[in-house]
């Protein structure tokens, strides 16, 4: 969403009812002059297609040529400026409600989706299924102390949603990842736990487990079911 660009078309507008004259007065290269009234026109024209496309609107050539003459011959009042607020706070609830039914179909895909992938995960050989909604199938148990929450693990890890696309992977970045086991996603924390250091181990995470309702920016869609595998490289309960 654009959300400040409406009031930057409106302050431009003020901006060229204000001072328009002082400009005017000034003298420039009349070849600098062309070339600025072109780049300031296209600027501000392509900022409104950008937002009339995203609303779905066609913008009218000839109410677009109005408006450029019109600010061009200071015709835009404060009372204008009004009237042209309240058009675009109109169009921008037009916006936002276009962009949350939107989010509510992707989420709905989502969760329909993962509810499928879960139960189908849970008839493979070896999985189970914790209290709390969490798959898992441990591939290689590990050795030594068991896994606290507290504890600092360096993992390397493949996430992938339930079409299989990874969106995230320290396998292929070639970098494990480190971090608290308390201060990740519940999923993980739980998941983990259940094997040792060098153990290997397949999640995979309803939404109230991973990123619920809210997702994770472009890649996590809301209601995702996510898939990990994880191995875990090292474990350190003393480190800060």
């Amino acid at each position: 969403m654009l959300k400040i660009q409406k009031y930057s078309l409106v302050a431009l507008m003020v901006g060229t009812v204000v001072s328009g004259s002082v400009f005017a007065n000034e003298k420039t290269d009349a070849k600098f002059n062309d070339d600025v009234s072109y780049a300031l026109t296209a600027y501000s024209m392509t900022q409104a297609k950008l937002m009339a496309d995203q609303g779905e609107i066609k913008l009218n050539p000839e109410q677009v040529n109005q408006a450029v003459a019109d600010v061009l011959n200071s015709k835009i009042s404060e009372e204008k400026i009004g009237e042209l607020t309240k058009t675009l706070e109109r169009f921008e609830q037009r916006m936002m409600e276009r962009e949350q039914a939107k989010v509510q179909e992707i989420a709905q895909k989502a969760q329909e989706e993962g509810d499928k992938y879960r139960a189908d995960f849970a008839k493979k050989e070896g999985v189970k299924t914790t209290k709390s909604g969490l798959l898992y199938r441990v591939i290689e148990a590990g050795k030594g102390d068991a896994i606290k929450p507290t504890d600092i693990v360096k993992v390397n890890y493949t996430g992938k949603l339930p079409d299989g696309k990874v969106f995230d992977s320290s396998v292929e970045r070639g970098q494990p990842a480190e971090f608290r086991l308390n201060q990740v996603v519940k999923g993980w924390t739980e998941g983990l736990q259940l094997v040792k250091k060098g153990g290997k181990i397949e999640l995979v995470l309803p939404p109230e487990l991973a990123y619920g309702e809210q997702g994770a920016g472009a890649a996590i869609p809301p209601n995702a079911t996510l898939y990990f595998e994880v191995e875990v490289l090292d474990v350190n309960p003393k480190a800060k």
